[in-house]
């Protein structure tokens, strides 16, 4: 989280049982960190959302290097969310789902058909929040973004710092754009107003 290097076994690690209370305090230490970057007040911690996230992308690097792991485990390793959605949960889950373009980019390498990048791709689809920025999604904000002062301003921060344009496919981005730029539009996305009257022809 701080150097952007990782370090991980040369096997799987299947975690079968629950986080360790250090995990959990190392997470909620980097939410208490975070939430200080964020606008406004931010969502409270969800625990079980940040283990997730931290679990998930721990085994996606793991993957991404070993390459050694049948089509038909990725499914086992890489376990969806079974929880509950919510504002707590999309932005305790992004602490360290962020990172997923960047692994996406990582492994640009492989085919756009390998089980694991249409796996990833799956999950980012998702979690609108956490994916901006990766190519070919049409994922869009859910009423956990929407609903969020802080999520839905941080959400359209990350639009306009990533030049997102596939997100502007949808009414509610498009509005949330309009709201947040303003006059301010042709100094941070100086083509904008050319994609918006594309789209609209």
């Amino acid at each position: 989280m701080q150097s952007g290097q990782v370090s991980v076994p040369h096997e799987m690690v299947k975690f079968e049982h629950d986080a360790s209370k250090d995990t959990v305090i190392l997470l909620e230490s980097y939410h208490r960190s975070d939430s200080l970057e964020m606008p406004g007040i931010a969502p409270n911690f969800h625990a079980g959302a940040a283990i997730w996230a931290a679990k998930y992308i721990f085994t996606t690097i793991q993957l991404l290097l070993l390459r050694n792991i049948e089509v038909a485990e990725i499914d086992l390793y890489l376990k969806d969310y079974d929880g509950e959605k919510s504002s707590e949960a999309s932005y305790s889950a992004d602490l360290t789902l962020r990172f997923l373009p960047d692994l996406l980019k990582f492994g640009s390498g492989l085919s756009p058909a390998d089980p694991l990048i249409a796996k990833l791709k799956s999950t980012a689809e998702k979690w609108p929040f956490s994916s901006v920025g990766i190519e070919g999604l049409t994922s869009q904000a859910d009423e956990n973004i929407l609903a969020h002062p802080s999520l839905r301003v941080a959400y359209i921060d990350r639009i306009i710092q990533k030049k997102d344009v596939t997100r502007l496919q949808h009414t509610n981005e498009k509005n949330l754009l309009k709201e947040v730029l303003g006059i301010h539009q042709a100094k941070l996305w100086p083509d904008l107003s050319l994609i918006l009257n594309e789209e609209t022809t």
